[in-house]
């Protein structure tokens, strides 16, 4: 009965505070399916389908959704994408075209201004659901809550609570991010197997206690779990392209080699290798990384791997299997996890197993392995087969089929008993949800503590609900990043803004493992975009390695590598080249990574900013977990800024941190690049110069 009781007021809270919103849609062009994408959704095409169960050509569905702004499109037959023809209201949506906008509720309330200590509360905004991002056990002894509110609105968030082991509690909730026009806090208690919950939200004199009459019930088995793995928490991965890192083995180099260093084609050949990693692990070590993340490195026909001929065995070009053994023998010595490239929606032309199909037609006894429209099978110039992008030399398979899974499962398995610690999903959404939520059970049946981040490029919330993966590559971190230091198209509150909204989306435990990068290999590297500039990139090498989550460096950015769109980006590593490193940024990097690795607050604290100045391009954040806080502070202006700052106090963009913290903590503050020393930081004052960034560590 209790249980019961509990599921039944989960129901009544959404249902309070969301309101039903039909979708409908007609197809002008012949649909065998249409779904509803959105910013509500993640952009996902297949976790909100519409039905037409009249069978009138007429799509449609019914959403609760709290009061808000939300773009959206219709997607029709996994691929079209088509803006609401009903709804003339619209924002651009990034691709020279326009998404529909549709409001919630009365959304200009929302956005009105507000202040704080006024003693008036937008009670409308308020919203908590047990359901993540607002609520998770963590696995780990931790139960994590998360509350919004209206921007700028509230001076206090309380959490009260009663444990039935513990009893009576109350304690204050950390401030987490801010995107306009709400903000959230958050924090976390025991997770015992009942409790019950209120939130206290206070502003100048008045208490509000939400829900009002209500209380939050929750047993242990009710509540949402989402388990990351503890080594990925804030550790600094490394990304590796085999092929262009280090040749280490001349041996194995491909017949058509080009020389190390020459102009990258989409087809030439340098011959990198694992060899050359494990020659050159001396170098990561130097950065502190502690997670390699490959490129493609089994058997297939390109110089990216992405075409897979084999899952089972490695690219003969770099290496085998008694390699990979060695490989993972030095990283483990090294602390270096290894996380290797899961490319499961498309296998290579040229697999003895999509071969067969070729010969045999639908003889073949993996004929059904793919989605072939017709015999004989044709390409991979004009397929006739369903094909990733439509190249045909990447054949789709169908992952639905047991017989895919169970091929794909036991490689998988082989590569996880040989030390691989976790696996990057290639071209995570065109796979259905319903094989990665295999996938996730599989991987963690052989190690429970195996990390798994998909490659998704906008937000990764209909993968993240604990039941798939651990973390998305955060593009949308680099996006913002690019504006902001390469670019300088927006300012600190814009950049910040972003950057909340992004920890918003998604639970702690992500948010402490979520992949942030500033470019990959698919994407031109930063430098180049920033038109050769060190300094920005310098900057944004610095926010990287001090923001929030799991920072990931693309090979070579650390010593400032330049290259265009894929394939310019895959250059060489240059070393012994030393004109073509930076050496200065190299320091940079390894110094901030080295910092990382000795204060908990650069690596999974909180961040709460102290000063946003748009005026001057000056963006000042606190970072603290537990005792510990640093400053982080940038100034992308051309002349020097006087900056001062209070920490944990109220202030003009954040609400003071009121967690409890001994005074010895703020007794000295210590940048880490000059060695300066404040004594008495109340309030913190320096100088910034400028296009410079200065850190301090309080102590």
């Amino acid at each position: 009965m209790r249980r019961y009781a509990v599921v039944l007021f989960a129901i009544f809270a959404l249902g309070l505070f969301a309101r039903e919103v039909t979708f409908r849609y007609t197809p002008n062009i012949s649909a065998d399916r249409v779904n509803l994408a959105g910013s509500f959704n993640g952009w996902s095409t297949d976790a909100t389908p519409m039905s037409d169960d009249d069978e009138d050509g007429t799509w449609e569905i019914t959403l609760d959704l709290p009061d808000g702004e939300y773009q959206y499109k219709f997607v029709v037959n996994g691929d079209v994408w088509i803006t609401d023809p009903n709804n003339p209201k619209g924002a651009p949506d990034g691709f020279g075209g326009q998404n529909s906008v549709i409001t919630v509720g009365d959304w200009e309330k929302f956005v009105a201004e507000s202040f704080r200590g006024d003693g008036e509360i937008m009670t409308g905004a308020i919203w908590h659901e047990q359901a993540i991002p607002y609520l998770c056990d963590d696995g780990y002894g931790n139960l994590w809550i998360r509350i919004r509110v209206k921007k700028e609105d509230v001076q206090e968030v309380r959490l009260e609570y009663k444990d039935f082991q513990l009893g009576r509690k109350e304690l204050p909730m950390a401030y987490l991010a801010s995107e306009h026009p709400f903000e959230w806090f958050e924090t976390s208690i025991p997770a015992g197997k009942k409790t019950e919950y209120t939130f206290k939200i206070i502003d100048g004199e008045t208490s509000f206690k939400f829900p009002e009459e209500q209380i939050y019930a929750l047993s242990a088995s009710d509540a949402p779990k989402f388990i990351t793995p503890q080594w990925a928490r804030g550790i600094l991965f490394y990304q590796i392209f085999p092929e262009r890192f280090a040749n280490g083995d001349t041996s194995n180099d491909p017949e058509n080699v080009v020389p190390w260093g020459s102009v990258p084609e989409y087809d030439n050949f340098m011959g990198g290798d694992l060899q050359g990693v494990i020659d050159h692990l001396d170098h990561l070590k130097d950065l502190s990384v502690g997670a390699i993340y490959f490129n493609p490195i089994f058997e297939a026909g390109s110089n990216h791997k992405y075409d897979t001929h084999d899952y089972m065995e490695i690219d003969d070009n770099f290496g085998d299997t008694d390699l990979f053994i060695e490989l993972d023998k030095k990283t483990e010595e090294a602390g270096i996890k290894i996380v290797l490239d899961g490319v499961f929606n498309h296998i290579g032309y040229g697999s003895h197993i999509f071969q067969d199909v070729v010969e045999k037609g639908d003889n073949s006894k993996y004929s059904d392995w793919f989605f072939v429209h017709s015999y004989p099978v044709r390409g991979p110039e004009n397929p006739n087969y369903e094909a990733w992008w439509g190249f045909g030399s990447l054949p789709k398979m169908d992952t639905y089929n047991p017989e895919v899974r169970k091929y794909l499962f036991k490689a998988i398995r082989k590569w996880q008993e040989h030390g691989a610690d976790g696996w990057r999903l290639d071209v995570a959404p065109d796979v259905p949800h319903e094989f990665w939520k295999a996938f996730r059970d599989t991987i963690r049946a052989i190690d429970p503590q195996a990390y798994s981040v998909g490659e998704i490029w906008g937000d990764g919330s209909p993968w993240l609900g604990g039941d798939e993966f651990d973390a998305v590559m955060n593009y949308r971190f680099r996006d913002a990043s690019i504006e902001f230091f390469a670019n300088s198209n927006i300012k600190p509150s814009d950049f910040l803004d972003r950057l909340g909204g992004y920890l918003a989306d998604y639970a702690q435990p992500v948010n402490e493992v979520k992949l942030n990068l500033l470019g990959s290999h698919d994407t031109p590297r930063f430098l180049t975009i920033a038109k050769g500039e060190v300094w920005r990139s310098r900057l944004a090498m610095i926010w990287l390695l001090t923001w929030p989550g799991s920072p990931c460096i693309y090979y070579g950015d650390e010593i400032g590598m330049e290259g265009g769109k894929d394939p310019g980006c895959r250059r060489a590593f240059p070393w012994g080249e030393d004109d073509k490193w930076d050496r200065e940024l190299f320091k940079t990097v390894r110094y901030i990574s080295g910092l990382r690795q000795k204060n908990q607050s650069l690596m999974l604290g909180s961040a709460r900013p102290l000063l946003i100045d748009d005026a001057n391009d000056v963006l000042v954040v606190e970072r603290r977990y537990g005792d510990e806080i640093s400053v982080v502070a940038v100034n992308l202006s051309n002349t020097v800024q006087s900056v001062s700052v209070e920490l944990l106090v109220e202030n003009d963009f954040a609400p003071a941190d009121t967690r409890p913290i001994p005074k010895s903590s703020l007794g000295r503050a210590t940048e880490v690049f000059s060695g300066e020393r404040i004594y008495d930081p109340s309030p913190l004052e320096f100088e910034i110069p400028a296009q410079d960034a200065m850190i301090f560590i309080m102590k």
